[in-house]
């Protein structure tokens, strides 16, 4: 076989695996033991599937990663370094990578003795026990293939293979992650379900694992058309392929290879047992077969490797390395496409061997070919007489040689060892571990080297011109060139390890030259294809000569077979070999100039790659000469006048052989639409599939023909060539090209490499789609737009495309990669920068900074919609408990004033024990806790200080109170307050995190810490043991709030678990055997109430019978308040349980309403049906008592719970039944009979039921007072006698309860809708009752009843007072409404100093001040069933006496408000700078029962409507990009945080603002905005140089300033800064710096920044030809610009025919400029002075002007700009004429010539009519 050129081996470094390295930089001792295993792969491997490919080929040449496996331990390293260690339970048996099912990142598959361990790459693992012993496992494409050892087989027996070392790459890319240590956690076992498939898998050899989550299926295979189990366990698997499916194996009992092909589909094949058919599961119809396509006998071992490699023409092989034989056996892989399907096959006689002791395969010759789905890999053969041979395919390139340095290293080596001279004789013995250009030789002296050969020139031009060579010539042509290439000649690049980009190229250079310099048969026979004549040509044809001879024989022409045996009888060999010669050079340069000439074209569409166009084109053109192709040395001609040298051309040589151009497809298309351009026109290699080095050119053509509208088949389009096109609607064709641009991965800075008229269509497609594109893209495609704000909304519904470009790096920086601050929001670190709290507390430097849990309140959302306001600031000082309280006394006190000191301090201890209430709202879910620290609580500081006194410290007196009484459950509500500020956002908290906030010993801050966790959902991490041992600290306040909070998280559910732990504390609910338990009322009443949120909305009827049964029972204490507190719970329980579901949920149980109503008080019940409901109800206890006499109940206890039951029963569901029953007293006899607080209860009843009829109006409210009590109201103040007396004291108790009831009912309806009616009507009932409590303002606008303090005691009025407040800030939730908050801030005051505040009304005041400014005025309540319930709970009308009250309804209830808070809160983030800004929306809801579909405008940051009602939300406004985002109102709770369909991202909207205009904060009125109108008026830049010094400068405004004040683009800021900051003096430069700022202005203005590449382009291309034509200056010696130029001018007729329409905001390039500038173009060429004589010389003698380069490069423009034909055409066609004799020959011409421009058509008619008269 001849060998080609001897090359010497370049060598890395001696190879020793590096996991034995970091095994000793672990701390491992270096030892003789070998029982490790190692293999390399490439990088690629385990790279995720749907990420980018990589942009070049530098990735090859990186480190390789290296697994290395000894005992129980993996070390995966890549180079020098680990990556990540893997630690398994038991001794490793084998390892491969894998891919299974949809799973797109690489697995690593772990084989142990007892199970097969599946990591991720991003630390996911999933352990698989293995019910038989696997020998081996191996990688498919779809999954992991098991082998199975045989019985009896001992797996520690089984040799550690190399775990498929021969892995192939994959042309993706994904970013790195880092990595360490990584442990086995989220660990997932996956047991086989033995018992049904235990028979299949018994008798399976073979099984497929296809997903790490999914059994492994049996496998069969095909014999005689059915489908039989393989059980073929003699079938040794000796190699798989990850690629394509097949599996090779050796049969040693057979002596046998077989090569299968595994089949995954739903095959029709009959399965020949019925029994085996069973085995499949259910729903799996594929099943995994396998069909045997090739077996070679004869090998008594197996053979020692197996790899695919590719054939020299392109056909995929299968080596089989044969040790015992010294051969490499390749198997020809024959593949079809079949239905879809991929069908594998092997023919006979399609295989071929060469002589080979080692093999491997290596990507060298055409590193970026793909043959299918398979690199085109070459094999590198190791012969028996020790040579190292480089093959593509079956052609041998060349020969390696070790290098000299070896055995000089040798040499020494053995010298210093020995001390003597020994003769050196290294041998390569083996080869291994081949990746991609790289492996291992392994030499006799036991030492292993790493080589690489050479695989691609470092020069891209000729990387590219030899791929496009090898994807573009035939088989036979491309391996001739390899031998060329790879030949024993010095210059060729590949001689040296290393060379200069120019040197290679100069090498290319060569090896194709020397082609065209082949002898004289080449030039005779291109001469002959080129005859004078037809008939020369059939003459002298190799058929006709034939012919001749052939009848010469037969003696049919005698005459001239003398004189044919004599010409040819002694040269025929000769000719016919120098013929055959000469034809295979002629077409390999045909082919070399078509595949290069695509390379060409392609290049012209890369500013960048200018100069390597330069270089190619001079190699074409000597190509082009050498075939006598004129059109193509006319076009290079064309393109590059003073760089091409004028050959020498035959006059009469005629060629059809057009060249292809993109410019002038691109040209037609946008003139005349894609379908009357030219398919000619563009390059074959373009339009061929799976073409990498002009893929560039294949999106560009994709872009255009979707642009102008081409057929498309799936991804095949009509113009020839295929573009992916990324999923999406689209309505125009501008759409489907940006959906186009982003299926193949165009971004924004490609369209900065393409000429500027090339990319001028492109970026219309793009602006028109900007405004308003369609909701569904991808996010990328919004990059693509500039709209990175909609692409933050829509990154939750990324598809592949997406991914491809936000994995890699952030959004904004693939936008916007560089960002200048803007005039940014000041956004203080802590409160202490804007506001200072000792001023405020009057406190100088007390104790210094103090936490007091509010300082991380103030960031930039808050700061953003406070503004300079210090509403939060305040609202800090009045909720902070941290701080000693001050106390007013005189300078010198005296004994008395120390008892006044004691006295204030305890009423104002009491104030401070609820500001926690407060705290905890104000402060809800503000901050995300470090789980690795504890959460801090806050002081909860009881002293006083003395300002007069210098800040002297008072405590309060402990033997006058107890102390630690007082503070007990303050201290809780202040962890709970803690708690709450964790946010949500956080996610699933951690159990380790909860258990380390646990103290040794319970304490009430551990507990208020449960329920604030359990309250956010948190606590569903706790195990039952958890929870258990908790109980069993039997900690009161401890077991409170870890039943709620447990309650709370799981709400709804039912867990069994919890619900036994719950009843473990209701007495009522142990069995008659169970020991009696001493528990609190307290821990009885919240594990009631635990038990209703644990059931909600169930109506579980068991759960709903005892509840019931629970309000009439006597609790264990004897304290009837006790007693009503735990009626109440187990009311608000009840009423949980069976929340809104009405009689529906009720259904048979009748008898339950009826006994509610009993409790309540009515009468109108049947005595025996209520006793056998009431027997029965008590069978399961009787050790408690029931709080009855006979039938009579104690509805003084009973009724409010009985009350609050029906009212959630029923609520909102208008049941006028339940309604007329919870009637309010119509009568004075009435009144007698019910209590006034019980009239509140019903009132808020019957409003919660009739919910849909509750107004926020006066005349509402009226209607809820019976006329009765309206009446007995009128005549307050006028005397009356004593009996009217009682009777007016009994109305005006009546009274003043409905008005509370009904200003509850108006708070609970419009909770969180901050409705302006609710709100005006609410403050105006709280300024009612204030002034009836003592007169604070003298108006009298109301005609409400006065002198209600003469019938009603203070405290009334004071609970009366306080529950309107509450009702209001619920109703105003989160708005920081002022007013509201100054009242707020008066009865603070004045509670504390008027004497009469009790710790209830300050618990109101803390509460409402939260509620007012929930979360930071982030958060707010929603009117849900279950919101309004929680909600209900806490504004429960009964306000505690004191901080330790918890009897008629316990405190920890009070929070149980969090449970109705949603986080609707909205603000708007400017997606350039990251900043928070102000943005105007449009907020749309449906149409309700009370109003109309409204729309209405909002500022961000704003708070939205519910779920229920919005409909759609739109960014307006000037300033701002529009976007809109558009809902379907549903009746659920709002959005979660972190919810992937959460519309609002977590309430963040991204917005892009526009650059012509201000943020609002900037420019709040839009005053500045206007300056941009007038930006090239305001400069003194177009002042002449003259004006400039008499005029004041300082006034002028600098260009730079002004743009920076609308862009932080750094690109439009140096613009400025360098075109438009210099005044000048010449006038050519004015006009210059005119031009830059006028366009400047354009692009600011309409924000369009990227497009003054554009212009500038433009005006630089008519700049260099002025001054080419005007001064003779040539500056450019091409004429590409020009062309850009012309495709400008198309883009510019298209859009004024209607073929392109433009978007709303007008032109991208003004129209008018265009036409300008064509204007400019033709008037300059046509003044050139020597056009005539020119064109005269071209078109008659084919000559271009040589004595001028001007002339020259001028008349190259001209005939480029109106499309002047060839000078042999025209020559041709005027002869033609001149022969026809016609008069006027200006219409024929334009006949021929119909894409020549008039004006050139009338020149060339002039020299024809000249001609003429010369003749």
């Amino acid at each position: 076989m001849p060998i080609g050129g001897v090359r010497e081996l370049p060598t890395l470094s001696e190879f020793t695996p590096f996991g034995l390295t970091a095994e000793l930089m672990d701390g491992g001792n270096q030892s003789d033991d070998d029982d490790y295993h190692y293999f390399l792969f490439d990088p690629q491997v385990a790279k995720q599937q749907d990420e980018a490919p990589e942009l070049d080929d530098a990735s090859s040449e990186r480190s390789d990663h290296e697994l290395f496996l000894r005992g129980n331990r993996i070390i995966w390293s890549t180079g020098p370094k680990v990556y990540k260690r893997f630690t398994l339970p038991s001794k490793v048996i084998k390892v491969c990578w894998c891919r299974m099912g949809d799973i797109s990142e690489a697995l690593v598959c772990v084989l142990q003795v007892d199970r097969l361990t599946i990591h991720g790459t991003g630390g996911e693992v999933v352990s698989v026990p293995l019910p038989h012993a696997v020998a081996s496992i191996w990688s498919l494409p779809f999954g992991l293939l098991l082998q199975r050892a045989t019985e009896g087989s001992l797996l520690s027996n089984i040799s550690l293979s190399s775990s498929n070392p021969y892995l192939s790459s994959r042309d993706v890319f994904r970013q790195k992650r880092d990595v360490g240590y990584s442990p086995l956690y989220n660990t997932q076992t996956h047991i086989f379900e033995q018992n049904t498939r235990i028979d299949g898998i018994s008798m399976s050899s073979h099984l497929i694992l296809k997903d790490p989550f999914e059994e492994p299926q049996i496998t069969y295979v095909e014999e005689r058309g059915k489908l039989n189990l393989m059980w073929e366990f003699d079938e040794r698997t000796i190699w798989t392929s990850e690629c394509v499916p097949l599996m090779a194996s050796y049969n040693k009992g057979k002596t046998q290879h077989s090569l299968w092909v595994i089949e995954v589909n739903n095959s029709n094949l009959e399965v020949a047992d019925p029994k085996a058919s069973d085995l499949v599961a259910p729903g799996k119809l594929a099943k995994p077969f396998f069909r045997r396509i090739w077996q070679g006998k004869g090998s008594q071992t197996a053979a020692s490797k197996v790899f695919l490699a590719t054939d020299d023409d392109a056909t995929p092989i299968v080596c089989f390395l044969l040790l015992e034989q010294k051969k490499l056996l390749s198997l020809r892989l024959q593949s079809m496409e079949f239905d879809n399907e991929t069908v594998y096959d092997i023919k006979p006689d399609m295989s071929w061997s060469i002589p080979a002791i080692a093999a491997a395969a290596v990507t060298i010759t055409r590193p970026k070919v793909k043959v299918g789905q398979l690199p085109h890999m070459d094999i590198i053969a190791l012969t028996p007489e020790n040579t190292l041979l480089l093959y593509s395919g079956k052609l041998c390139l060349c020969k390696y040689v070790l290098p000299s340095c070896l055995g000089k290293e040798q040499l020494s080596r053995r010298m210093e060892l020995s001390g003597t001279n020994i003769t050196c004789d290294l041998k390569i013995i083996n080869l291994a571990d081949a990746v991609e250009g790289r492996f291992n030789l392994v030499l006799n002296n036991g030492r292993n080297y790493r080589c690489t050969l050479r695989r691609s020139p470092s020069s891209s031009l000729t990387n590219d011109c030899i791929t496009a060579m090898a994807e573009g010539l035939s088989c036979s042509v491309f391996n001739h060139f390899l031998g060329l290439l790879w030949g024993d000649d010095g210059s060729t690049y590949l001689v040296k390890a290393y060379s200069r980009a120019d040197s290679e190229w100069e090498s290319f250079c060569n090896v194709i030259t020397k082609m065209c310099q082949r002898p004289n048969a080449t030039s005779q026979l291109l001469s002959d294809s080129v005859s004078h004549s037809s008939w020369e040509f059939l003459t002298q044809s190799n058929y006709n000569q034939q012919y001749l001879r052939s009848n010469c024989i037969a003696g049919t022409f005698p005459g001239l077979s003398s004189k044919l045996q004599g010409s040819h009888s002694s040269n025929v060999v000769v000719a016919d070999t120098q013929n055959t010669e000469g034809t295979f050079c002629l077409k390999f340069l045909r082919e070399t100039l078509d595949s290069l000439h695509a390379v060409y074209e392609t290049l012209k569409l890369n500013n960048l790659r200018k100069r390597d166009m330069g270089l190619l084109v001079v190699l074409l053109y000597d190509i082009a000469n050498f075939l006598q192709e004129l059109s193509y040395l006319d076009h290079y001609k064309h393109d590059f006048p003073l760089l091409l040298k004028d050959v020498k051309i035959f006059q009469n040589i005629y060629t059809s052989r057009t060249p292809p151009s993109l410019f002038r497809w691109i040209e037609n298309c946008l003139k005349h639409g894609c379908s009357s351009a030219s398919i000619c026109d563009l390059p074959p290699l373009v339009c061929k599939d799976g073409s990498s080095v002009v893929n560039w050119a294949r999106k560009i053509v994709s872009f255009y023909s979707l642009l102008c509208g081409v057929e498309q088949v799936g991804n095949k389009l009509s113009s020839g060539v295929t573009c992916e096109i990324a999923p999406g609607f689209y309505h125009i064709r501008e759409e489907l090209t940006v959906l186009g641009m982003i299926g193949e991965g165009f971004a924004l800075h490609h369209l900065d490499l393409l000429p500027a008229g090339v990319s001028l269509p492109l970026r219309h497609a793009i602006d028109k789609c900007r405004e308003s594109p369609p909701v569904n893209w991808p996010a990328a495609a919004y990059v693509l737009l500039g709209r990175e704000d909609l692409a933050l909304l829509h990154l939750r519904h990324q598809t592949k495309y997406a991914e491809l470009d936000f994995k890699k790096s952030n959004l904004i920086s693939l936008s916007t990669p560089y960002m200048l601050p803007l005039h940014t929001v000041t956004i203080p670190s802590s409160a202490s920068d804007t506001l200072d709290m000792d001023k405020l507390e009057d406190i100088d430097n007390f104790e210094g900074p103090v936490t007091d849990g509010m300082e991380h309140i103030f960031n930039s959302s808050t700061q953003l919609r406070y503004g300079c306001d210090m509403r939060l600031n305040e609202v800090r000082r009045l909720l902070c408990s941290a701080r000693p309280v001050a106390i007013q006394t005189p300078v010198n006190p005296t004994a008395s004033d120390q008892d006044f000191q004691q006295t204030q301090l305890w009423h104002l201890a009491q104030r401070t024990t609820v500001l926690p209430f407060g705290r905890g709202a104000f402060t809800l879910g503000t901050i995300c806790t470090i789980l690795t620290e504890a959460l801090a609580v806050p002081k909860l500081v009881l002293a006083g200080r003395l300002p007069a006194q210098q800040n002297a410290k008072v405590n309060l007196d402990p033997n006058a109170r107890n102390i630690q009484e007082l503070k007990t459950w303050p201290e809780f509500h202040n962890a709970v307050a803690a708690g709450l500020r964790l946010s949500p956002l956080q996610g699933k908290m951690s159990r380790t995190w909860i258990l380390y906030n646990k103290p040794v010993e319970p304490n009430v801050t551990h507990g208020g810490l449960l329920l604030a966790l359990g309250l956010h959902g948190h606590l569903r991490v706790l195990s039952i043991t958890d929870i258990f041992q908790y109980y069993s600290q039997e900690h009161e306040s401890t077991t409170v709030g870890l039943m709620i909070g447990l309650a709370a998280s799981n709400r709804g559910t039912m867990q069994p678990s919890i619900s036994k732990s719950l009843y473990v504390h209701l007495p009522s609910r142990h069995p008659s055997s169970f020991p009696e338990l001493e528990l609190p009322t307290l821990i009885q009443s919240a594990a009631l109430i635990s038990v209703g949120l644990l059931y909600e909305g169930s109506a579980h009827p068991q759960t709903m019978q005892f509840l019931l049964s629970e309000i009439g029972r006597r609790s264990g204490g004897d304290n009837v308040l006790e007693r009503e507190g735990y009626a109440v719970s187990a009311g608000f329980s009840l009423g949980l349980v069976a929340l809104g579901r009405g009689q529906d949920a009720i259904g048979s149980m009748d008898t339950l309403v009826d006994r509610l109503f009993h409790y309540i008080g009515d009468k109108e019940l049947h005595n025996e049906r209520l006793h056998s409901f009431s027997s029965s109800a008590d069978e399961h206890n009787r050790s408690v008592g029931q709080i009855v006499d006979g039938n009579v109940v104690n509805i003084d206890v009973t009724a409010p719970g009985a009350i609050i039951a029906l009212a959630l029963m029923y609520l909102k569901t208008e049941s006028e039944l339940i309604v007329s029953r919870l009637s309010i007293p119509q009568t004075q006899f009435e009144l007698q009979y019910v209590r006034p607080d019980f009239i509140l209860l019903r009132v808020v009843a019957r409003n919660l039921i009739l919910w849909n009829r509750i107004q926020p109006s006066e005349e509402w409210i009226d209607l809820q007072i019976p006329e009765v009590i309206k009446n007995g109201v009128k005549g307050l103040g006028r005397e009356m006698d004593d009996i009217y007396e009682m009777d007016a004291e009994a109305f005006v108790q009546a009274y003043v309860n409905i008005v509370v009831g009904a200003c509850i009912s108006i708070g609970l309806r419009f909770a969180g809708t901050r409705d302006g009616n609710a709100q005006e009507l609410l403050y105006k009932y709280a300024v009612y009752f204030l002034n009836e409590i003592k007169p604070v303002c003298t108006s009298n606008e109301n005609d409400l009843p006065k002198g209600l303090s003469n019938y009603v005691d203070r405290g009334t009025l004071e609970t009366c007072l306080h529950l309107i407040v509450l009702s209001l800030c619920v109703a105003m939730a989160g708005s920081g409404h002022l007013q509201t908050f100054r009242f707020l801030k008066f009865l603070r005051n004045r509670n504390s100093t008027d004497g009469h505040s009790s710790f209830g009304t300050q618990m109101a005041v803390s509460l409402a001040i939260g509620f007012l400014f929930l979360g930071g005025g982030m958060w707010t309540f929603s009117t849900s069933n279950s919101s309004i319930a929680a909600l209900l709970v806490t504004l429960y009308p009964r306000l505690p006496t004191g901080p330790n009250d918890n009897r008629c309804h316990l405190q920890a209830f009070r929070h149980l408000y969090v449970l109705a808070t949603e986080a609707r809160w909205i603000q708007t983030v400017d997606v350039d700078t990251g900043l928070p800004v102000y943005v105007p929306l449009e907020i749309t809801i449906k149409e309700t029962e009370l109003y109309a579909e409204t729309n209405f405008c909002e500022v961000t940051p704003c708070s939205l409507p519910e779920r229920a009602t919005l409909k759609a939300v739109r960014v307006c406004g000037p300033r701002y990009w529009p976007q809109v985002i558009k809902l379907c109102p549903e009746d659920k709770p709002w959005w979660s945080s972190g919810d992937k369909s959460h519309p609002f991202n977590s309430g963040v909207l991204y917005v892009k603002r526009k650059v012509g205009a201000c943020s609002y904060v900037d420019d709040p009125i839009g005053s500045q905005s206007l300056l941009s109108r007038a930006m090239h008026k305001m400069s003194a830049l177009t002042q002449p140089k003259s004006c400039a010094s008499t005029t004041d400068s300082t006034g002028a405004i600098p260009v730079d300033h002004l743009v920076s004040t609308f862009s932080s683009d750094p690109s439009l800021i140096a613009f400025a800064q360098l075109f438009c900051g210099s005044s000048s003096s010449s006038r050519s430069e004015l006009d210059f710096h005119e031009f830059c700022l006028q366009v400047l202005f354009e692009c600011v203005s309409k924000d369009r920044p990227a497009l003054l590449q554009v212009y500038l382009s433009l005006y630089a291309t008519i700049g260099y030809i002025a001054d080419s034509v005007v001064n003779g200056t040539c500056v450019s010696g091409d004429s590409l610009s020009l062309s850009s130029l012309k495709i400008a001018d198309a883009y510019n007729e298209a859009l004024s025919n209607g073929r392109l329409s433009t978007s709303s905001r007008g032109e991208i390039v003004q129209s008018a400029f265009l036409g300008s500038l064509k204007k400019r173009v033709e008037d300059l060429l046509n003044s050139w002075v020597e056009l005539n004589s020119g064109i005269h010389d071209y078109v008659m003698s084919g000559e271009w002007p040589s004595h001028n380069p001007k002339s020259r490069i001028i008349l190259l423009w001209y005939l480029q700009w109106y499309n002047v034909p060839s000078a042999l055409d025209i020559k041709r066609a005027v002869g033609k004429l001149k022969n026809a004799n016609i008069r006027s020959s200006l219409p024929l011409l334009r006949l021929v010539f119909p894409t020549t421009h008039i004006a050139a058509i009338d020149v060339i008619n002039n020299l024809l009519l000249s001609s003429q008269v010369e003749g």
